[in-house]
């Protein structure tokens, strides 16, 4: 018998389960931008409970119902709550299904799972839902507003208030205005021990503080700030901000940040800015083109800080003083992502601010360290972004000549002390080069890290120092860096040692050139010495010429101490100016700018610079910001004026006077500058003109004599 061939048995091949690609914010599809909440849950409905051996036998160990139920029930009602999130959440929707996909992928169902669940739990701020629009949240701010306004209304402003209404807001974890409430605290048998009046600062304050809790636009600026750092921490929680899905900060925040400030510019665009006493009749610029020339502004603050860093630089050729650049890096739970895309196990959560805080006590450490060895630098520091949305800090330093060794030691020690086993070199966590003047100027290594943070001209690429090139225009990736700062409320450029810049800008408000020597002298109306004269005027030529390295050597240098200042910042109340003198009127309870829109006292304003006693005013005058209408409703009003005094005269109801008579009451007038008012001398005109025709007449004589 010939021999069965052997069956052989087939064994069907598995097919890998298709990977789910999350979904790009910055390329979405027309379905995905009108339903965001349908196409993320279509992305994520693929993901399922885990099924493996291990689960299968739990599963089918446990025989009690309730059991069962209590520890993998969740695994059969959780598509439908998950659904149920996303939807209510639909403007987040598609970060919170990409970030639950990220966690599925690397930690696991159960781990996904949580934090889908504690993510919506985060965006509940109480009955306050911190995924709704900035309409929405607008309404939301004028409904507790009005709530609190209406409380008052009827019972009051009392200190019991005060405190309930702040127990009602710190719920919405928002911290209420603050204020002295000393008085109201103490027992009624110490009130006696305060005087008149502290007791009526005492009601102004809580009379202000109450008002800021009943303002719709006190409470917009609070749920605005909470909304942003909520909605980017949750971003990072979910490792949806890195290099591969959207670098620095999360695509809604850059979405709110360009829409409010579209919504700025256009209303900026319809106001004009009216200087006092202005002819209607004259061409005024709009809002948004003063802001533009304003020192916060893109092109403005670029310049600015490269001037500033040449001085610095011309500063250190003169004194022979040798620059260094140093970079510095947080440790690594401070890091949510890796420079692949990987979430980092080690990241505890921390936020950015708290990374900036970690640098900020590092260097004051640093700073003690270094007085104790006489090192004194001086230059300029840039906080820029990691691709994950971390701070890491630059710093350009110049310091006196045999000091550079003791402070890269100092420095290298400060950064390295926390997890030294993280790293395998120093440089990961300090980074120090040695500015070599042949190689490039020192403002030359400072100017990418600037322009990349403020504008993103004369950039090609955008590269980050942790993870390499980014896929983001360089436009972008200023919009983002400053969205990033302004979100987390981190101080990018701050300048270390020299003079102040407070004092560099107010005394280029004076004017240029020999108007501004004018300005100065008119407006000191104090008698000065020539050496006194000559060394204010040196300063504000400094600061008029742009030129920071002759401004730091007339303030003092660039080590002096800001007590030692030539030239100081004035502050001060805002009160009544006389625009003649330049004197401080004291009437303070008269003035509209002694108290708040609030009502309580406002915090000294700068109002010039300050030299030895004399100050020199910098801000004199106002502005009023109007409409098109109003300033054509005020065109209309001169042009009636007008018309009318044309058809007195034509009628020879108003006869103009001679240039004589002119003199004459000219000579007659008494000015008063003091309160801005003229007087007649009435027994000077009793003589040429009859009682009869000037009644009361300033004399012994009673109306009724007369």
């Amino acid at each position: 018998m010939l021999a069965q061939p052997q069956r052989t048995r087939r064994i069907k091949a598995i097919k890998p389960t298709p990977e789910i690609k999350p979904l790009h914010e910055r390329s979405l599809s027309l379905f995905e931008r009108v339903f965001p909440a349908e196409s993320s849950a279509k992305a994520i409905e693929r993901v399922s409970p885990p099924r493996t051996a291990k689960v299968i036998s739990k599963l089918s160990g446990i025989k009690d119902r309730d059991e069962w139920l209590e520890k993998y029930g969740q695994y059969c009602t959780f598509d439908s709550e998950r659904s149920n999130i996303l939807q209510t959440h639909s403007s987040l929707s598609i970060m919170l299904a990409n970030g639950y996909l990220q966690t599925e992928k690397y930690f696991g169902y159960d781990e996904a799972r949580k934090r889908l669940l504690d993510a919506d739990k985060c965006l509940m701020l109480g009955d306050i839902r911190l995924s709704v629009s900035d309409d929405e949240l607008c309404e939301i701010a004028e409904k507790k507003a009005r709530k609190i306004e209406l409380k008052l209304k009827t019972e009051g402003y009392t200190y019991f208030n005060y405190t309930y209404c702040s127990d009602c807001i710190r719920q919405y974890s928002i911290e209420p205005p603050e204020f002295d409430g000393t008085y109201f605290e103490v027992h009624h048998m110490f009130k006696e021990t305060f005087s008149d009046q502290e007791v009526e600062e005492a009601y102004e304050a809580l009379n202000g503080a109450l008002n800021r809790m009943a303002c719709p636009l006190w409470w917009r600026r609070k749920l605005r700030q909470k909304q942003a750092l909520v909605i980017e921490q949750l971003a990072r929680d979910l490792r949806t901000v890195h290099k591969k899905s959207s670098a620095y900060v999360s695509e809604f925040t850059v979405r709110s940040k360009r829409e409010r400030a579209a919504k700025s510019e256009q209303l900026m665009s319809d106001l004009f800015v009216v200087p006092e006493d202005a002819n209607p009749f004259n061409e005024f610029e709009s809002l948004k083109e003063v802001a533009g020339r304003s020192s916060t502004s893109g092109i403005q603050l670029a310049s600015e800080l490269m001037v500033r860093i040449r001085g610095f630089e011309e500063c250190a050729k003169l004194l022979g003083h040798v620059g260094e650049f140093y970079t510095m890096t947080a440790p690594s739970r401070f890091h949510s992502v890796h420079a692949t895309g990987i979430p980092n196990k080690k990241y505890d959560g921390s936020t950015p601010k708290e990374a900036q805080d970690y640098f900020t006590k590092l260097w004051e450490r640093a700073r003690a360290l270094f007085a104790k060895k006489q090192i004194r630098p001086y230059g300029f520091r840039v906080v820029e972004p990691h691709h994950d949305g971390c701070p890491h800090w630059h710093m350009l330093l110049f310091f006196e000549k045999g000091q550079t060794i003791e402070a890269r030691k100092i420095l290298k020690k400060l950064c390295t002390e926390e997890n030294p086993q993280e790293f395998k070199t120093s440089t990961a966590r300090f980074k120090p080069i040695r500015i070599n003047p042949k190689k490039g100027s020192a403002a030359g290594y400072i100017a990418k890290y600037i322009t990349k943070a403020v504008t993103g001209s004369n950039i090609e690429t955008v590269t980050c120092a942790q993870s390499g090139e980014l896929s983001v225009l360089p436009a972008d990736a200023a919009e983002r860096a400053s969205t990033w700062a302004s979100t987390f409320n981190l101080r990018r450029f701050q300048q270390i040692g020299g003079p102040s810049v407070t004092a560099w800008r107010e005394l280029r408000r004076l004017g240029q050139g020999e108007s501004g020597k004018c300005e100065v002298a008119n407006s000191m109306n104090t008698t000065l010495d020539n050496i006194s004269r000559f060394a204010l005027e040196k300063v504000r030529a400094a600061a008029d010429a742009s030129d920071w390295a002759a401004f730091c050597i007339a303030m003092g240098g660039v080590q002096v101490k800001r007590k030692d200042q030539t030239v100081r910042i004035h502050y001060q109340i805002p009160d009544i100016v006389d625009r003649i003198t330049g004197e401080i009127s004291r009437s303070e309870a008269k003035s509209p700018l002694f108290a708040t829109k609030y009502g309580d006292r406002p915090a000294n304003r700068i109002l010039g610079v300050a030299w030895d006693s004399v100050v020199v005013i910098s801000r004199r005058g106002t502005s009023q910001v109007l409409t098109e209408k109003e300033i054509q409703a005020q065109r209309k009003i001169m042009l009636g004026v007008s018309e009318s005094i044309h058809s007195w005269i034509e009628d020879e109801r108003y006869l103009q006077p001679s240039e004589e008579e002119m003199a004459f009451l000219e000579s007659c007038a008494i000015e008063d500058y003091q309160n801005m008012c003229l007087f007649m001398d009435y027994e000077a005109l009793s003589s040429v003109v009859n009682s009869s025709d000037i009644p009361c007449i300033a004399s012994e004589e009673t109306p009724s004599e007369a």
